[in-house]
């Protein structure tokens, strides 16, 4: 019995609208790696060039080599801006790795017997929903104390996202039960907002952890620096934990995300719980 031949399927060539060079790569990942200390490996060539041709076109250059021309020129020093916020992960949702709430809650409730302001630190805010959270734990723990959340971001789009405290009804949603009535109104168009009582806790500003002048400068009972530093290669991460150290109170609790480990770093801070770090050396 004759066997057919075996069919041979015409190979499809996938053709992108610009052209995307390693080199052009290269000198991407290096500019943000000096802007924002993020480290890109090969693997995200193409999330690269995803999320940046946008920026191409609503630009009107004619490639990558071209934007990243732009950005190195002097006149493109405001692009900078958008290119960071395009390669700015901003995944986050309300009372994200819940297990550290409560760990807030005791805390802030053993703090508040000394009187005074209870200060936290979101030290990557991303859209709102985590100092948004910070600040429902905080009343909930300590009703009638003085509060206050400061949500910094490197990416100014998310902030104002955050300042606005407009949701989706699908991620209020997430909210544990009896929060989204108490602590949010519910807009026209389905979204809820965070009542205003809410939202004048919290202060949003742009900061970004890898510049050398920070305008944080007073103390805080806890810090949250979650799922940001994994961007950040060892140097890096070990220069930021080491200015959070004199911005954190001798009692005060650092919480990072749960992938991240600064066994390292053991100098400034050492692991009380699971990912939850306090002064290596208390007074």
């Amino acid at each position: 019995m004759n066997k057919l031949p075996p069919v041979v399927l015409p190979k499809i060539e996938f053709t992108r609208e610009f052209a995307f060079s390693d080199a052009d790569f290269e000198r991407i990942r290096k500019l943000i790696y000096k802007e924002a200390g993020i480290s890109l490996n090969p693997s995200k060539k193409d999330m690269v060039y995803g999320r940046l041709v946008r920026r191409i076109r609503e630009l009107k250059l004619p490639g990558f080599a071209a934007y990243v021309d732009f950005l190195e020129s002097i006149s493109g020093k405001r692009e900078f801006e958008q290119f960071v916020n395009a390669l700015t992960t901003n995944l986050t949702f309300f009372f994200r790795e819940e297990h550290h709430f409560p760990l807030l809650a005791e805390h802030l409730k053993k703090k508040a017997t000394a009187g005074g302001e209870l200060a936290i630190w979101c030290a990557a805010s991303s859209t709102g929903e985590e100092p948004y959270s910070l600040a429902i734990t905080a009343l909930e723990a300590v009703p009638g104390a003085r509060i206050s959340v400061l949500a910094t971001d490197l990416d100014t789009s998310v902030l104002e996202t955050g300042r606005k405290g407009i949701y989706a009804a699908d991620k209020v949603a997430r909210l544990p039960p009896g929060y989204a009535a108490k602590y949010f109104d519910k807009q026209p168009d389905g979204s809820f907002q965070a009542k205003a009582q809410l939202r004048n806790l919290i202060t949003f500003q742009r900061l970004n952890l890898v510049e050398s002048n920070w305008s944080v400068k007073r103390q805080f009972d806890a810090i949250f620096c979650r799922n940001v530093m994994i961007y950040f290669d060892r140097d890096t991460q070990f220069g930021v934990l080491k200015r959070f150290a004199p911005l954190l109170k001798p009692d005060g609790l650092l919480f990072v995300g749960h992938s991240e480990n600064f066994y390292f770093a053991s100098d400034y801070f050492h692991l009380r719980g699971k990912t939850v770090y306090e002064h290596a050396k208390k007074p």
